[in-house]
C-alpha cells in the first residue's frame, strides 16, 4: 500500500493519467533497479523513479540510437552484403535519432551539449527489429502480410548524477493483414519512420504532461 501511494504522490503519475488507454490492467511488477511502474500507459512498458518529477527538465541529451535485429533475422536475409547491412543499421538509428531530436525541440526541449541540472539524458535503443525486405535494387522485394516489427527501449538519465530516473520500452509496427503486399527498402524505411514517429511523439506527451501538472518548477539547486 506505501509503494501504491508513493506512486500516486509523485508528479510523474500524471502520465498514466494522460496517456491511459480504457482497459484496466494489473500494474507492472516494480524490479531490482529501484523504478517503479505506471500502469496503463500508451506504452508498453513505463517505469519512473518514485519522488522525482521530470519537470525539473528543459533540456536533453539524446544519445546516438543502438539497433539490434532479431535473432536469426541476419542469417534469413542472405542477399543483403555486409556493407547495405551496416548502412541499413546506421540509417535507422540516424532516422530515430533524427525524429527524437525533432519532437523535442517541437514539444520546447532545447539539446544540451553537457550535462547540467535541468538536463535529461535519453538513451534509446531499437531492439528485436524485423524486417520483410530490406535488400536494395528494384528486383529486390517480397511479397508479405506485415513489412516488420521492432521494440525501443528508452532509458531517462538525471545528466549531472547519471541517475536512472526512467525507463519505457515499446514494441510497434506494421500490423499483419490479410491483403498481400510487396516489401522492399523504400517501404521498410516508410513503415519505420511511421513507427518512429509514434515512439518520438509518446516520449515527448509523458514529459510534457509532467511539466504541465508540475507547473514552472526551478531546477533543482
Amino acid at each position: 500500500m506505501g509503494s501504491r501511494r508513493s506512486i500516486q504522490g509523485s508528479s510523474l503519475l500524471v502520465i498514466a493519467a494522460c496517456l491511459a488507454g480504457c482497459a484496466q490492467t494489473p500494474p507492472l511488477p516494480a524490479i531490482d533497479d529501484g523504478l517503479l511502474p505506471v500502469p496503463n500507459a500508451m506504452l508498453d512498458e513505463l517505469f519512473v523513479a518514485p519522488n522525482v518529477s521530470l519537470a525539473n527538465y528543459k533540456r536533453v541529451i539524446v544519445d546516438p540510437i543502438e539497433v539490434d535485429f532479431k535473432d536469426g533475422w541476419r542469417q534469413q536475409h542472405p542477399d543483403l552484403s555486409d556493407h547495405d547491412y551496416e548502412v541499413f543499421r546506421s540509417r535507422l538509428a540516424e532516422m530515430l535519432h533524427e525524429t527524437l531530436v525533432k519532437e523535442f525541440a517541437r514539444g520546447g526541449y532545447a539539446l544540451a551539449e553537457s550535462p547540467g541540472l535541468d538536463v535529461l539524458r535519453v538513451h534509446a535503443s531499437i531492439v528485436d527489429a524485423e524486417f520483410a525486405g530490406p535488400e536494395v535494387g528494384v528486383d529486390r522485394s517480397t511479397v508479405v502480410y506485415d513489412r516488420g516489427k521492432m521494440t525501443l527501449r528508452v532509458q531517462g538519465f538525471d545528466a549531472p548524477s547519471g541517475a536512472l530516473v526512467a525507463r519505457a520500452s515499446d514494441r510497434d509496427g506494421d500490423q499483419e493483414t490479410r491483403t498481400a503486399h510487396l516489401a522492399d527498402r523504400t517501404w521498410t524505411m516508410f513503415m519505420a519512420q511511421q513507427v518512429f514517429d509514434r515512439w518520438a511523439e509518446k516520449l515527448r506527451s509523458a514529459m510534457d504532461v509532467a511539466r504541465v501538472q508540475a507547473g514552472a518548477r526551478a531546477p533543482r539547486q
